[in-house]
């Protein structure tokens, strides 16, 4: 669908927020429309059944009121009494005109008509007949007006019937509108629920594609496509990606082919120079000094070169090699690190050195050669700075799941500004040694290379003296890497 896909990451959002808020407006001006009718209709109920019951009982009152009048009339004869009745009459029938107009349903209509006929032709006996005739009997009109009032008590009696029942369904309906809001309540709420739950997925996933993507790179893993679907501009970046990666992959393939090439390139004539420079050392001999020196300068750099060719060529499979990781359980790391020691006894030997060694019984799961590798090599750059008759100090412990491998020296340290780059490659700190061989800056470097395989660190801590390299590795081996 096409609100699936929009033309921006930001155009999903309005939509989603549009969406998402359709079933409360809906919810709302549903409610609103209920509650507009339910106000008009006891609005209208309201009115209804005042006017009716005021009428009702206007009607009661104005029928007791017009017997005692009349009576009154009849019994003394005063024309006063009479013209109450006439007031009195006037009220009466409004009221009566009034309830019959209304047409209320469960008021008997043909009673009220009834009740104004037989006033009327009271009316007109009373005001024609009667009030002209002297000594008129009276008892008849009076009778009249006693149903009168029976039958308006009647009328009232239904009115209030009326009221009890439209209070009654107003009730109903109010208790009707209620349940219908509960029901609105409760549909839009889950429904919004799960459209904010879908709409997250749709704009938090091509997101944490692109974060997985991301991170492959990161990992130098090149060889899955990126493909990530999603909004015009999420998709652009993938594409974006997607050449980043080819055009990585691809400069590796030129390194790894550059790195073959000049490998072969330089193997031979350096081959040469140090078969010529070693014959050049056995022909001259003590003959002349000057000359042999140079010869010997010549073999030394050849050699010198030769290692630094073997050691580009060992980084350059380092990064592919820390991927691959040959995974052992069990490797007991304090005979790892015992065996490293016994390798370079001779070297610590000649230069006088005192070894101190902390090491507790501890196995992970790692790959042997990787871990040793990283031990030599931290052990290697600390006997190179550490001057003759120095001591090292060399600790492992496990703590919280984590194996810690602490490598002390008592050398000069590493300089400020070194402590930043110390890990990268070909970087050699500008503090001075003794060995008479030159580093490539590479031990470091393929050290934290093996040790971020393993799901672990490797880093530089604030000492009084010397350098002081801490390792940390996990003892079960690196977390699984997820791909979001």
């Amino acid at each position: 669908m096409q609100f699936l896909h929009p033309r921006s990451i930001v155009s999903l959002i309005v939509v989603g927020f549009a969406v998402v808020l359709t079933p409360f407006v809906i919810a709302v001006v549903t409610a609103v429309i209920q509650v507009d009718r339910f106000a008009a209709d006891a609005r209208l109920a309201v009115v209804n059944v005042g006017s009716a019951t005021e009428d009702g009982r206007v009607l009661v009152e104005q029928a007791s009121e017009l017997q005692r009048a009349l009576g009154q009339f009849a019994a003394i004869g005063e024309v006063q009494f009479f013209d109450i009745y006439l007031d009195r009459r006037q009220v009466f029938r409004a009221a009566l005109d009034r309830l019959i107009g209304y047409g209320i349903p469960g008021i008997d209509t043909a009673r009220l008509r009834s009740i104004a006929e037989d006033e009327a032709e009271l009316f007109r006996r009373v005001d024609v007949e009667q009030r002209t005739i002297p000594g008129a009997n009276w008892d008849a009109a009076l009778e009249t007006l006693a149903s009168i009032t029976r039958r308006s008590r009647a009328v009232f009696d239904e009115v209030d019937v009326f009221v009890q029942e439209r209070t009654g369904r107003m009730t109903e309906a109010a208790e009707s509108l209620q349940r219908t809001l509960l029901v609105l309540a409760a549909t839009a709420a889950p429904v919004t629920v799960a459209l904010v739950v879908l709409f997250t997925i749709l704009i938090t996933r091509p997101m944490r594609a692109l974060g997985g993507a991301i991170r492959r790179l990161g990992a130098h893993s090149l060889d899955l496509p990126i493909a990530v679907r999603g909004p015009r501009d999420i998709e652009e970046l993938s594409g974006e990606l997607e050449w980043l990666r080819r055009r990585i992959k691809a400069l590796e393939e030129q390194k790894a082919t550059f790195l073959q090439h000049i490998s072969h390139e330089l193997k031979t004539p350096l081959a040469t120079i140090r078969e010529g420079s070693e014959l050049l050392v056995e022909s001259l001999g003590d003959r002349d000094e000057e000359e042999a020196e140079i010869a010997r300068l010549l073999q030394q750099n050849g050699l010198h070169l030769q290692k630094l060719i073997e050691d580009l060529l060992r980084f350059a499979k380092t990064q592919e090699l820390a991927l691959d990781l040959e995974f052992e359980a069990d490797v007991d790391l304090e005979l790892l690190i015992e065996d490293a020691i016994d390798a370079l006894t001779v070297v610590i030997d000649a230069r006088d050195l005192e070894v101190v060694t902390r090491i507790d019984p501890v196995t992970a799961r790692c790959d042997g050669s990787k871990m040793r590798t990283v031990v030599d090599n931290l052990l290697t750059n600390a006997i190179k700075f550490t001057p003759e008759s120095g001591r090292i100090e060399i600790a492992l412990s496990a703590r919280d799941g984590q194996a810690i491998v602490d490598v002390r020296d008592s050398g000069p340290g590493v300089d400020l500004e070194d402590r930043i780059r110390i890990f990268e490659p070909f970087r050699q700190g500008r503090a001075e040694y003794e060995s008479s061989v030159k580093g490539t800056g590479l031990g470091l470097s393929i050290a934290r290379e093996y040790v971020e395989a393993h799901g672990g660190s490797i880093e530089l801590i604030d000492s009084e003296r010397g350098a002081h390299f801490c390792v940390v590795v996990p003892l079960s081996g690196p977390a699984p890497t997820t791909v979001g």
